[in-house]
């Protein structure tokens, strides 16, 4: 839906995509079969056929443990790679007999996707699943290979993915966030019917890189950094969100504040440094020393989350199934609380006068960060703003969205005004906070 404000374009969000906004946290779970087979270098082809699932005994595998890690951080949902590149599915897929039916964990009767749902469940996170539907091992099926995608192998394959896809979207209820890494190809170019499954099972999904008729969908951020654009816009005029990660994309993660599709970026990073197997996704043994550290994730948090963004933080999850860097997500969620648990200030729906509030600050320390939600029920409205300390300009910038965190490094100022310089129509501010610096 697009709204016209004084010549500029408004685009509004779906009810379920406001509520994904507000989530601002979740994890991106890879229990991967790359990690087996390092020396591979995840030519998905290879470990597909050197690794049969009758070789897979985790000792502790225990889904559960990944979620309350996710919980402890402060995540408000989780996505699990339920098929990643290799095509092993992490469910009792009856497609084929690549699965964790075909392990000896649980004598062939465990469900990891199943145990995973039921732990977001249990401990209050929202659940969703990856699949990656341009990519499978088993079949052969690689990004880097063309293919005649309206020939009979490619299209064999196609309704391969349709079959599986519903089976993760109809056995375990409803699921907050569908992710396809890479996008997807449209049916019309010779890639699988999604839409029809999507409305038939998950009607209420977000999803990210979704089909662009899709009435909720997500887009990547340009990078795999953790940090957004100082801009980054929830709408845009890309026309699809299919990018394959391959390459940083300044441009996806922008946006546009002029966009006709309201598709707010989700910013996705790893828990370990990309000198790290598999560029920090995959786990390996040895690497514990190049987990990121609470204060470098928070300054990924304060520049994704902050602006405007949702971060996602990827979980590597060991060979023998367990979650080995929980004491890192504990602290950081730790000092995430510290910093913004409870604002020194809060003003809610202020009254702008002449545009501008200013705030009072009657403060014993000196002032760490000025946050800014904008209501965005109708869109995002403010297209370019202002901050002043004592009457001299400190910071100027343009975006503010669902959530603008701007650091002032320790800034002593009796009063601190906000000003909207120009927008795009009425706005409103939801609320202001301020935090002080803290030791």
């Amino acid at each position: 839906m697009i709204c016209m404000k004084d010549g500029y374009h408004v685009a509004v969000p779906s009810k379920k995509i406001l509520e994904w906004q507000e989530l601002e946290l979740g994890v991106l779970i890879h229990y991967i079969l790359d990690i087996y087979k390092h020396d591979c270098h995840q030519k998905e082809k290879i470990i597909a056929q050197e690794i049969p699932p009758q070789s897979l005994n985790p000792s502790r595998l225990d889904p559960a443990q990944w979620v309350r890690a996710a919980k402890d951080m402060g995540a408000k949902y989780a996505i699990l790679v339920a098929k990643h590149g290799t095509g092993f599915a992490l469910w009792p897929t009856d497609v084929n007999d690549y699965s964790c039916k075909y392990m000896p964990w649980k004598d062939g009767k465990g469900d990891i996707v199943g145990e995973f749902v039921d732990a977001c469940r249990r401990y209050g996170l929202l659940p969703g699943l990856y699949y990656h539907p341009t990519c499978n091992g088993y079949y052969g099926i690689n990004n880097d290979l063309k293919y005649d995608y309206k020939g009979e192998m490619y299209q064999s394959y196609v309704r391969c993915v349709e079959r599986q896809v519903e089976e993760l979207w109809s056995r375990y209820g409803e699921l907050f966030e569908i992710w396809f890494d890479g996008g997807t190809i449209p049916p019309e170019d010779g890639g699988p019917d999604l839409v029809p499954l999507l409305e038939k099972y998950q009607p209420n999904a977000v999803a990210f890189q979704g089909p662009k008729s899709w009435p909720h969908v997500t887009r990547w951020v340009g990078n795999e950094d953790g940090l957004a654009p100082e801009n980054c816009w929830a709408s845009t005029n890309a026309g699809d969100a299919r990018y394959d990660g391959s390459a940083p994309d300044e441009k996806a993660g922008v946006g546009d504040p002029d966009g006709i599709y309201y598709w707010p970026a989700e910013t996705d990073m790893p828990n370990r440094d990309h000198t790290s197997f598999g560029g920090g996704w995959g786990w390996a043994k040895g690497e514990k020393d190049k987990c990121y550290s609470p204060e470098y994730l928070l300054d990924c948090y304060v520049r994704s989350v902050g602006r405007n963004s949702n971060m996602l933080l990827g979980m590597g999850i060991s060979t023998e199934g367990d979650f080995e860097d929980e004491e890192q997500l504990r602290q950081f969620g730790a000092l995430l609380k510290k910093t913004f648990g409870t604002p020194d200030m809060y003003i809610s729906d202020p009254e702008p006068y002449d545009g501008c509030v200013t705030i009072h600050t009657d403060l014993d320390e000196p002032i760490a960060y000025l946050v800014i939600r904008e209501d965005i029920t109708s869109g995002q409205h403010i297209r370019q703003f202002s901050v002043s300390a004592d009457g001299r300009e400190i910071y100027r910038s343009e975006c503010v969205g669902h959530k603008r965190i701007i650091p002032l490094g320790g800034l002593c100022a009796g009063t601190v005004d906000f000003k909207v310089e120009r927008s795009a129509g009425d706005f409103r501010i939801r609320d202001i906070a301020v935090y002080e610096k803290r030791d």
